[in-house]
């Protein structure tokens, strides 16, 4: 039961919460008025570019500016974090789009949340100077881009991009088609950097530093490398998410007390909306939000359904816990993106089990690779093999004529009812 401290500690932190968003939330500049005009703008480079497929689109953080303007670019121009640079080019506000589905999306305020608020293609870029940014982010940032080289020099694409999203939570190396095939099968979520893939690497972390130091020094240890991991990884929504959660289970262990995961859970979101309210707009945050919902209290009463499934491999908790994450997900999933997947369950439950080995496989073929390409060989070759199943196994659910449904009109009315029905049920007493 939540105590009277606790109520008072959540009512502060609605009020932080209201007062960030209406006086600390930046607010677009004037540069509306040149809109479709010729601009120059300089300002450093604010984040780690988002290397596409057929370009690059990377966030201008201008000189004196609270705002972001988003540049995309060809692959062939090298710009990294930090650089100082000089734009010139046609200034642009971004445009909601149609989805394959037919749901339109708002890329408008998908950007907003970032700060994003202009665009500006194929501009001229002058780079004025480099490393004019954060120390820590900036080693940070060359070490995943230097990983993520490694592992590209040993395995060919698509399977290098897919280990890329396993561990760094990088998309971009993925066509259009791929992308959908993802969306089709409910796979999605292992390429985003989600809880379960935090969950593994702070658990491996905790056990390699628990063979070497006592449990508080590995647990601090832990905190250090999940959070380094996350920044690295770019931090978010998601990630930060898992973060928090997998911190306060770290310290629970450290002092002694029991970890209560749904209370973590509602902590985690408390703190990152009073931080910065406009995460709840976030569909990364709602999906990561619901999904951990469901994994922690549909899950217990879900496992009765798969009583028949082998122990063995998890296999009955990797299928409950699916149907679970499915079921806590899926009225949102078809109001957002109009997708129904009717292959999620099969699809997740041939793909989870071996997400952790080929983490682990792609970690040392990207570790390895700093020391020779040579050692990295037998890890890539066991890697390539598990992130080709993978990818067949998503192929061939996607190719299904039922693979998935479009649902371009799913309305909010019936999102929210059908939350209302699923928080009685999981809450109800059992009277028997």
């Amino acid at each position: 039961m939540i105590n009277k401290k606790e109520i008072i500690i959540i009512f502060i932190l609605i009020i932080i919460a209201f007062i960030r968003f209406f006086f600390f939330i930046p607010e677009p500049p004037l540069y509306t008025k040149a809109i479709d005009m010729m601009v120059e703008v300089e300002g450093v480079v604010d984040d780690i570019p988002d290397v596409r497929l057929y370009n690059q689109q990377i966030i201008l953080k201008p000189t004196d500016q609270k705002i972001n303007i988003l540049l995309i670019v060809s692959n062939d121009i090298e710009i990294s974090y930090g650089d100082k640079i000089k734009v010139k080019g046609i200034l642009k506000e971004p445009d909601n789009f149609l989805t394959e589905s037919g749901k339109e999306f708002n890329y408008k305020r998908y950007l907003a949340n970032q700060d994003i608020y202009f665009i500006i293609k194929n501009p001229e870029i002058e780079i004025i100077s480099k490393g004019n940014a954060n120390y820590l982010k900036l080693i940070l940032f060359k070490i995943r881009s230097s990983f993520s080289k490694n592992i590209n020099k040993v395995i060919s694409a698509p399977e290098s991009s897919l280990s890329n999203g396993l561990i760094l939570g990088e998309r971009g190396g993925f066509d259009s088609e791929t992308k959908q095939e993802f969306i089709r099968t409910g796979t999605i979520h292992i390429v985003a950097l989600s809880g379960y893939n935090i969950t593994i690497v702070s658990e491996g972390v905790m056990k390699v530093f628990s063979l070497i130091f006592s449990q508080t020094l590995s647990i601090i240890f832990g905190l250090i490398v999940i959070i380094l991991f996350i920044i690295m990884s770019g931090a978010s929504a998601t990630a930060i998410r898992a973060g928090i959660m997998a911190t306060i289970m770290l310290f629970g262990r450290m002092t002694g007390r029991i970890y209560d995961a749904g209370r973590a859970l509602v902590i985690t979101a408390l703190l990152m909306i009073t931080y910065d309210p406009r995460v709840v707009l976030n569909i990364s945050f709602q999906l990561s939000f619901l999904a951990t919902f469901g994994v922690l209290f549909i899950t217990p009463k879900v496992i009765s359904w798969v009583y028949f499934l082998p122990i063995r491999f998890k296999i009955r908790e990797i299928t409950a816990t699916t149907i679970a994450a499915t079921m806590s997900v899926l009225p949102l999933l078809m109001y957002s993106t109009g997708v129904l997947s009717l292959v999620s369950l099969p699809a997740n439950i041939l793909i989870l089990p071996l997400i952790p080995p080929t983490m682990l496989f792609s970690f040392l073929t990207g570790l390895l690779g700093y020391i020779s390409p040579f050692l990295t060989l037998p890890f890539a070759y066991v890697s390539h093999l598990l992130l080709f199943y993978m990818l067949s196994v998503i192929h061939f659910f996607a190719s299904l004529p039922f693979a998935s449904l479009n649902i371009t009109n799913f309305p909010i009315i019936i999102t929210l009812f059908l939350y209302v029905i699923l928080i009685y049920w999981v809450f109800k007493k059992d009277n028997k």
